[in-house]
């Protein structure tokens, strides 16, 4: 009796998912993604690397796991691996996702563009930054006319900590034949307003390149979808706006 009731059960729910992946993906085509839920769109994702079943708990669990759709997503392959019970096949799809969206971010930024007014650069200091744990620094190479030519990274470092060599800013700055510069950092789950060792690291590389001829156009730091601008908040006049 029990195994005849176990049979009609898993038959039961046979029947329930049967055609429940293509009727998600036919509502996806037909509405886009803005309807879905993140884990339904994460259910999805899961399809490709697992070809049987339901992958909506296991969709739940993930985004349970690590919080939110967005840490997912800039998780590392192994902990996604390890953490949701998924083979490391599974977890390189969410690696994937992250690279192509950054990828796709920096390829509009290729064309020698200008960076001429503070907000252009807010937008492209954002875009180095998407799906980042760890703090990082970038020396943003700029011809005479301001014009983008390289963005060079001169730091890679852990949680919260960046240790930035003021050589390598110069170096970068050199090799690119610069003729001004942004700096830009993240603050990785912090707050995008500078610290004070913020602050005396860019008094300190401004009077360096200064010397050299090179322009500290602005320094930019992002948080969180935030980005502050040292030359926006007055943090970095320049030598006539000072007289």
């Amino acid at each position: 009796m029990q195994i005849t009731l176990r049979r009609e059960k898993r038959r039961m729910e046979s029947n329930i998912h049967r055609g429940h992946r293509e009727r998600m993906r036919q509502r996806y085509l037909k509405e886009g993604a803005d309807g879905f839920a993140d884990h339904e769109l994460v259910e999805m994702l899961l399809y490709y690397a697992l070809a049987q079943g339901d992958t909506n708990p296991l969709a739940h669990k993930m985004i349970q796991e690590f919080g939110s759709l967005s840490t997912l997503i800039e998780a590392d392959i192994l902990d996604v691996s390890r953490l949701c019970g998924v083979k490391t096949s599974t977890a390189l799809l969410f690696s994937l996702q992250r690279e192509i969206s950054k990828r796709c971010m920096q390829s509009r930024w290729r064309d020698r563009v200008v960076l001429n007014s503070v907000s252009k650069a807010l937008v492209y200091c954002s875009s180095l930054f998407m799906y980042q744990n760890y703090e990082q620094f970038y020396t943003i190479c700029l011809d005479s006319k301001q014009r983008f030519i390289h963005a060079a990274k001169v730091a890679d470092g852990v949680i919260h900590q960046a240790v930035v060599h003021p050589r390598l800013v110069v170096e970068a700055a050199f090799k690119h034949q610069a003729s001004g510069v942004i700096l830009s950092h993240n603050h990785p789950g912090g707050s995008e307003r500078p610290s004070f060792n913020d602050i005396a690291l860019t008094t300190q590389l401004k009077e360096l390149l200064l010397a050299l001829d090179i322009q500290l156009v602005d320094h930019i730091i992002v948080a969180d979808g935030k980005a502050f601008s040292f030359r926006e908040h007055g943090l970095l006049k320049d030598e006539e706006e000072t007289k």
